[in-house]
C-alpha cells in the first residue's frame, strides 16, 4: 500500500513538472533532464520507505518467531532470538557464522538444568527422525573437556535420544532406559563437544562414549527446542536438524542458507 501511494505521488509530480516547464517555454532536453532527476530521487525515497515498512512489519510481531523446517532441513542461528535470558550475545571470538553467537558466562549448572532456558519454536512439516547438531566453541582456557557443554531438551517430541551404532540412550526422567553416562535429568541431555581453540560442528551425549543426538516427530506440527545453561563460557553459534537420509555435513556448510523465520 505504501509503495502504491508513493508511486502515485511520483507520477503526479512528474506530470505537474512537465506542465510547468513546457508552459514556461523550456526546450525538450531541459524537460527530459528535469524529469529524469525527479524520477531518480523519488525512486530512491520509495526504496527507503519499503525498507522501513519491512522493518516495521518485523517489529510488529508480538507473538514470537518460529523456525520453519523445509524438505527435511532446519538450520538457524542461536542469536536470532529477541531476548537471551541471561546469555550474552557477542561477536568477540572470531570464526562465528552469521551475525554473532551466544555464550553463558554465569555460574555452572552441572547437575541442575533449568537455568537460563531459551526456547526455539520449530515448525515441522516433514515428519520423521532428525539428526541434531550444533556449532559451538570453548571460549575459556585450552582444555578441550572443560567449558564445552550445554543442556538440550525436546520435551514435546515423540522421541529424543542419543545413538551410537545400534546402541541408544535416553535422557533421565523420561522413564526410558538405558540412560547416558554422566549427568542427565528431567528430559535434558548434557550435549558436549571436544577440543579447544576452534568452532566445531559436534554434538554428543554420554560421557566417554559419545552418542549423536536424534529427535523423532511422528506428526507435522509445532514443537519446542530448549537449551539451558550448564558450562560457563560454552558458546553456541548455529544448529541444524536434518531428516534421516540427508547428509548432515552437507547442510552444515556455510553456503547453505538458513531456514525461514516467520511470526507465529
Amino acid at each position: 500500500m505504501l509503495k502504491l501511494k508513493r508511486e502515485f505521488l511520483l507520477y503526479t509530480k512528474v506530470i505537474f513538472v512537465i506542465f510547468l516547464l513546457v508552459s514556461c517555454g523550456d526546450d525538450s532536453d531541459d524537460v527530459t533532464d528535469e524529469v529524469i532527476e525527479i524520477v531518480e530521487e523519488e525512486e530512491e525515497e520509495i526504496e527507503e520507505e519499503e525498507v522501513v515498512e519491512e522493518e516495521e512489519v518485523v517489529e510488529e510481531c508480538t507473538t514470537g518467531i518460529i523456525y520453519i523446517e523445509k524438505d527435511g532441513i532446519l538450520k538457524a542461528d542461536f542469536e536470532s532470538l529477541a531476548a537471551f535470558n541471561g546469555w550474552d550475545s557477542e561477536t568477540s571470538v572470531d570464526g562465528f557464522q552469521g551475525l554473532g553467537y551466544i555464550v553463558w558466562k554465569g555460574s555452572q549448572y552441572f547437575g541442575a538444568p533449568g537455568t537460563g532456558i531459551l526456547e526455539y519454536p520449530i515448525r515441522i512439516s516433514t515428519p520423521g527422525t532428525y539428526r541434531f547438531m550444533w556449532r559451538s566453541r570453548i571460549t575459556n582456557g585450552n582444555d578441550g573437556t572443560e567449558h564445552n557443554d550445554t543442556w538440550l531438551r525436546f520435551a514435546d517430541a515423540d522421541d529424543f535420544y542419543g545413538k551410537k551404532g545400534d546402541h541408544i540412550v535416553y535422557p533421565g526422567g523420561t522413564g526410558k532406559t538405558p540412560r547416558p553416562n554422566g549427568s542427565s535429568k528431567e528430559g535434558w541431555f548434557k550435549v558436549y563437544m571436544s577440543g579447544a581453540g576452534t568452532w566445531k560442528w559436534a554434538s554428543n551425549t554420554s560421557d566417554n562414549d559419545g552418542h549423536g543426538i536424534y529427535v523423532k516427530f511422528d506428526e507435522a506440527g509445532d514443537y519446542i527446542m530448549e537449551i539451558s545453561a550448564r558450562s560457563s563460557h560454552h558458546a553456541l553459534d548455529r544448529f541444524v536438524m536434518v531428516k534421516s537420509g540427508i547428509n548432515i555435513n552437507d547442510v552444515t556448510d556455510e553456503s547453505v542458507a538458513l531456514s525461514e523465520l516467520i511470526c507465529k
